[in-house]
C-alpha cells in the first residue's frame, strides 16, 4: 500500500466470490489482503483462492491508483492555493504600508502589529475548518442536534486537512452517507462527527460521490 494510505475498500458486489468459498477458504482470503495491502508479498497455495484473489487484486491496484492521482491533484492544489494566499497577503500587507506613509508614529506600530500576524498565516499554509459551520452541516444533513465538537475531534480533522484532504472531500462523504441505504436504515446511528474525521472513512464515501455543497466555510 502506498505511504500514507491506511485504508482499502472491499466492494458489496465481491460477497458471491466469497460465497463460492468455504470458510476457510474465506478466512484465507482475507488474511491473504491484508497481507497483501500490508506490503508483505504473500502467497497462496489454494489455486481457487489465487483465482479469486486475481479479481481482488486488480480492484485494490485501479483504487490505489485512483487514490494516488487524488493525493497529487490535492497537492497540485494545496500549493495553488497558497501561492495565491501569499500574493494576496503580499499585496494587503504593501498596501498597508503604502496607507500609513502619512501617518504618526501610533500608526506604524499598528502596522507592525498586523505584519506579524500575516506572516504567521504565511507560515501556516493549512486551510482551516470552521467548525460552527461543520456542526451546522452536519446537523442539516443528518437531522442531529449535536452542539459541540470536541478538541480531540477537531484536531482529527486538521490532521486530514495536511494530509491533503479538502473540506469540500468531507462534506461530500457526509452528503454520500446520507443518501447511503444502510445508513438511513440505521437512522444515521453510526454517521458521527469522529465518524467523518478518519480517513477511511473519506476515502470510501467523498470519492464515489458526485454530491456538492459551500456549506463548509473558511476562517
Amino acid at each position: 500500500m502506498a505511504k500514507g494510505k491506511k485504508s482499502f475498500v472491499l466492494y458489496s458486489d465481491q460477497k458471491e466470490l466469497f460465497e463460492a468459498l468455504s470458510d476457510e477458504q474465506s478466512g484465507k482470503l482475507i488474511k491473504h489482503i491484508f497481507q497483501y495491502v500490508n506490503d508483505e508479498n504473500p502467497t497462496l497455495d489454494d489455486p481457487m483462492l489465487r483465482i479469486a484473489f486475481i479479481t481482488i487484486k486488480s480492484v485494490l491496484k485501479r483504487d490505489l491508483d485512483k487514490w494516488e492521482k487524488q493525493i497529487k491533484q490535492r497537492s497540485e492544489a494545496g500549493k495553488k492555493s497558497a501561492e495565491s494566499r501569499q500574493r494576496n497577503s503580499t499585496t494587503v500587507n504593501e498596501r498597508s504600508r503604502t496607507s500609513t506613509d502619512n501617518d504618526n508614529v501610533n500608526d506604524n506600530d499598528n502596522v507592525n502589529d498586523n505584519d506579524n500576524v500575516n506572516d504567521n498565516d504565511k507560515n501556516n499554509n493549512i486551510v482551516k475548518i470552521n467548525f460552527d459551520d461543520l456542526l451546522n452541516f452536519f446537523n442539516q444533513t443528518f437531522h442531529k442536534q449535536s452542539r459541540l465538537i470536541n478538541d480531540k475531534i477537531k484536531r482529527k480533522y486538521n490532521a486530514r486537512l495536511k494530509e491533503g484532504y479538502t473540506k469540500d472531500d468531507i462534506a461530500k462523504a457526509m452528503r454520500s452517507c446520507s443518501v447511503d441505504k444502510f445508513h438511513k436504515e440505521s437512522n444515521f446511528k453510526y454517521c458521527t462527527l469522529e465518524f467523518f474525521s478518519r480517513s477511511e472513512t473519506i476515502d470510501k464515501y467523498a470519492f464515489n460521490s458526485e454530491s456538492k455543497n459551500n456549506y463548509i466555510a473558511t476562517k
